[in-house]
């Protein structure tokens, strides 16, 4: 009989438990069945973003001038005809080049994470106003959703 009375005090303590998380399932569902959900085309406004477009821009420019300068290194390299000399001042430049290109890349990923706050600034005013409880990324999403991406759009312009 004690058994019995054990077997039951676990069926029930299961039950509660089976019930309690149907209970969270129906809750986390319903409130997603009512949520207002929308998506955005992350892609599409990041090569609408005008600081996009200059920051491309600024780094083609930028390769072009360290394309330019390495050019005028090997010349000067060509030059000095002690051998020991020229590769002194090739690490020399190496050193400089990385310099160079560390600069390049550490001002591209403070322009970078610029643009990212300037974006996702926008797609949460847009989702602010029209009182939307979630945004996710247009290819996360199958079906369903309103698309923002041109009322983001053309806040980018102003």
């Amino acid at each position: 009989m004690t058994k019995s009375k054990t077997d039951n005090k676990k069926t029930t303590a299961n039950t509660s438990k089976t019930e309690a998380t149907k209970s969270k399932t129906t809750s986390v569902t319903s409130s997603l069945n009512n949520a207002k959900i929308a998506i955005v085309d992350v892609q599409a406004l990041v090569s609408q973003t005008p600081s996009v477009i200059a920051l491309r821009a600024e780094q083609q420019n930028n390769a072009a001038i360290i394309q330019n300068w390495v050019a005028g290194v090997n010349n000067q390299l060509s030059q000095i005809a002690d051998a020991n000399q020229r590769a002194a001042t090739a690490q020399q430049y190496q050193i400089e080049l990385n310099k160079r290109e560390q600069l390049l890349q550490s001002q591209y990923a403070q322009k970078v994470q610029a643009i990212d706050a300037e974006l996702s600034k926008l797609v949460s005013d847009v989702a602010t106003e029209k009182k939307l409880d979630y945004v996710f990324a247009k290819g996360m999403v199958v079906f369903g959703g309103t698309d923002i991406t041109a009322d983001v759009a053309s806040r980018l312009k102003k």
